[in-house]
Formats: C-alpha cells, sequence, structure tokens
C-alpha cells in the first residue's frame, strides 16, 4: 500500500496550485514561482509531484506547441473534464465556457461532422476582452 506524505515541497506545489486554479503553466514557471516566494524545492520534485498529480487525475497535462514543452492545468472540480477551456494568448488567464454551450457545440460537431471531441483535452488560445479591448458575447 502506497503512503501518501504530505511533506513541505508537496504542499508548496498544492499552495501554487490552488492559488492558479485559472491558468496552465509549466513545471518551469511552478518552481520559479515556488522559490520567488520563499520556499526550497528542486525541479526534479516539481516534476515528480506534477506527474503523480496528473496520474491521481488532479490536473490535466498538454503539449504546447508554442514552446515545446508540457503545461498543467488544475482540476477543481470533475465539471472541469466537461467544458472547453480557452487560455488568453496575453495574460494567461484561463475562462472555462459553460457545460450548455459546450454541450450544443459538441452536438453540432457530432452532428455536422461525425466527429467526437474530448472536451477535458481541448482548449482554444487568443486574446480575453479586457486584453483584445473588446466586449466578447457567444451565442449557440
Amino acid at each position: 500500500m502506497e503512503q501518501n506524505y504530505r511533506t513541505k515541497p508537496k504542499e508548496y506545489i498544492l499552495e501554487f496550485l490552488e492559488s492558479h486554479t485559472n491558468m496552465r503553466f509549466s513545471a518551469k514557471e511552478m518552481y520559479e514561482e515556488i522559490i520567488k516566494a520563499g520556499y526550497s524545492i528542486n525541479l526534479a520534485t516539481v516534476y515528480r509531484n506534477l506527474d503523480k498529480l496528473v496520474e491521481a487525475g488532479s490536473l490535466l497535462k498538454h503539449f504546447d506547441n508554442d514552446t515545446n514543452c508540457a503545461t498543467y492545468q488544475y482540476i477543481e472540480n470533475e465539471s472541469c473534464l466537461a467544458h472547453f477551456h480557452f487560455e488568453c494568448k496575453k495574460c494567461g488567464k484561463m475562462i472555462h465556457l459553460g457545460k450548455v454551450e459546450t454541450e450544443r457545440f459538441l452536438k453540432m460537431v457530432q452532428n455536422t461532422l461525425h466527429f467526437t471531441v474530448e472536451p477535458q483535452n481541448t482548449y482554444l488560445t487568443g486574446l480575453c476582452s479586457k486584453c483584445s479591448g473588446k466586449f466578447v458575447v457567444i451565442n449557440f
């Protein structure tokens, strides 16, 4: 039976995750933020804990083609797996599309393209309304 120890580095990582629920981040970004906050941790520990959290279903892992590295997103609850995510390329904010809008979009794609989309693996990038200076209205 595997023991689940609550070490100081793990606490730092969980603290980071809970304060960055609406952002994707790389292991290096997490490491640098934890160090900047004054905590002692090494990068290998960050990677090891991130892998365990992905296996446990607490994090989504994405491969970012722009940076050629893995990025992670904290899953606040299981509903996060059933909708689309939009990420602002300027400020990094993660916006969650509502369940109803996601279901309508999935149904439209299935009916017109005969393609099944996995929402938990889907995020779109662009600019949020604050960064673009435009107010956005979504109508489905």
